[in-house]
């Protein structure tokens, strides 16, 4: 047994994890896949509900992953905004190790604002970004940054959200530069700019968080079927998604402060805690001459000045587009972010680094 996985086995020993007999779940299927790891749905016999299975892909760095998400889910398990762990279990006849956690029944919030939005009212909207928010004041209280929030990797179960996805968070106390991971739209625009010395902290989260917001607004994701290296140049370049039609204005300037350009100038995950509580419902955005065209939220202007044709993100399904990128967007970006984060631009097939969600939403296989 290699040193590695023996202090693998002393950790998860330690920390005195359940262990579930891995012949006890039944009907078990793939339901989710990702460059991390993948999900499996199934029914756990002395749960008697329904589970998911999450494996890492083994590599070199599979115990320090498996214990680093471990960590991350022991830190925050039990809060009702956070998807629950239950424990692990080892497949005998393969040696594969597994997380054994909640199964959100209603899948991921992408697919679930795209399916039921005509049906959200603003209330309902309302509660929705208080779920997301309550997780990750959690996940900010235990001093851990979550560093890859998107609208796959939060889930909804019979009402509520929850996030999910540990595998990239880390402790702020860690000195580690990361590289990669999460979905460009969502992600701190210093961090693009400056990929090799800028270390994602709470307000890369807030960033992200305000995008959420804005799609809770709109119902679909930020960019849609953008190119990645023309949805980095928009985001380094301080472009921002419309504010869309009907939105309480209040709730547009809790997202507008959350996804400034500046991490500095960005509000606490208590401030926007508090801030949803004193939402006026009454004082609606309307823009008469509505084109749906992004804006740019310049920083230094209070007004929402237009800026270009609005879409929206860049998922697995524009991967087509992302072929044809070309030259000229390519050369532009240069002016916006380090050379060392253009070789993973490039080479990035789909958006969601980690698709790995614990939920049952085939077309996101």
């Amino acid at each position: 047994m290699s040193s590695k996985k023996v202090s693998f086995e002393s950790a998860l020993k330690n920390n005195y994890i359940k262990k579930f007999d891995y012949t006890k779940f039944e009907d078990i299927k793939r339901i989710a896949s990702g460059a991390f790891g993948t999900v499996y749905r199934a029914n756990s016999l002395n749960l008697r509900k329904h589970v998911a299975l999450k494996c890492l892909h083994e590599d070199e760095l599979f115990y320090e992953k498996f214990v680093k998400e471990l960590t991350n889910i022991l830190a925050v398990n039990n809060h009702d905004n956070i998807i629950n762990f239950y424990g692990i279990s080892i497949d005998p006849s393969t040696e594969t190790y597994y997380l054994v956690m909640q199964y959100a029944k209603d899948g991921d919030l992408r697919t679930y604002l795209r399916n039921n939005f005509n049906t959200l009212d603003w209330k309902i909207k309302i509660k929705m970004a208080k779920d997301i928010t309550s997780g990750l004041y959690c996940i900010h209280e235990e001093n851990i940054v979550h560093k890859d929030l998107h609208s796959k990797n939060i889930l909804v179960h019979e009402g509520s959200l929850l996030i999910t996805d540990l595998g990239l968070s880390q402790p702020l106390d860690t000195n580690s530069i990361s590289m990669g991971g999460g979905m460009i739209a969502y992600t701190d625009p210093e961090y693009l700019r400056n990929q090799m010395k800028y270390k994602r902290n709470k307000a890369s989260d807030i960033y992200s968080l305000g995008v959420l917001f804005w799609e809770l607004s709109s119902g679909r994701p930020p960019f849609n079927n953008l190119p990645g290296l023309e949805i980095c140049r928009m985001v380094t370049s301080s472009e921002r998604e419309k504010p869309i039609n009907e939105t309480p204005k209040d709730y547009i300037n809790i997202y507008s402060n959350a996804w400034k350009d500046d991490p500095n100038q960005r509000p606490t995950i208590k401030n926007i805690f508090d801030s949803l509580d004193n939402i006026n419902l009454e004082n609606i955005y309307i823009d008469s001459n509505d084109n749906q065209e992004a804006f740019i939220n310049n920083q230094s202007q209070t007004s929402m000045d237009v800026f270009s044709e609005d879409s929206v993100s860049f998922s697995s399904s524009a991967t087509s587009n992302w072929r044809e990128v070309t030259e000229e967007v390519i050369e532009n970006i240069k002016d916006h972010v380090t050379n060392q984060i253009l070789p993973e631009l490039a080479n990035l097939e789909i958006t969601g680094i980690d698709n790995s969600n614990i939920h049952e939403n085939n077309s996101s296989i």
